[in-house]
């Protein structure tokens, strides 16, 4: 399986590299740093089965258990604007309704130069 794996990958190395073919396989992957396709495919063999299937692993391969590991938030699977009332948000100037305590405020800002973004949010709840 190895011996197949490489012949697949050398031709692509030979390519990217503009070596001679007589450049042995493991040169060009250490030249180029590309990982030899028998390791990444152990790798993501380990880092599915614990990562994903939350399989243990035998310890002299990995100390990693999956029970140490932080499960992935999974998201919202809707979209928070399906779901806002029409008197939850309003793009009207707030100033009249500033003396109600009982509301909650919030403003949000955001900006982005050049490849940096940002963004910020303000909550006021009780006028604090």
């Amino acid at each position: 399986m190895k011996r197949k794996l490489s012949s697949i990958q050398r031709p692509f190395l030979l390519h990217i590299s503009g070596a001679y073919r007589t450049t042995p396989t493991a040169v060009l992957q250490m030249i180029l740093g590309i990982p030899s396709l028998h390791m990444k495919l152990q790798f993501e063999a380990r880092f599915t089965s614990i990562y994903r299937l939350r399989i243990s692993l035998p310890p002299n391969i990995t100390d990693i258990q999956p029970q140490d590991l932080e499960m992935k938030a999974t998201g919202w699977s809707i979209h928070p604007s399906d779901h806002i009332k029409l008197n939850q948000i309003s793009l009207e100037d707030g100033e009249a309704n500033i003396a109600r305590k009982d509301s909650i405020y919030i403003y949000t800002d955001g900006s982005k130069i050049e490849h940096r973004v940002g963004a910020a949010f303000c909550v006021l709840n009780n006028g604090i």
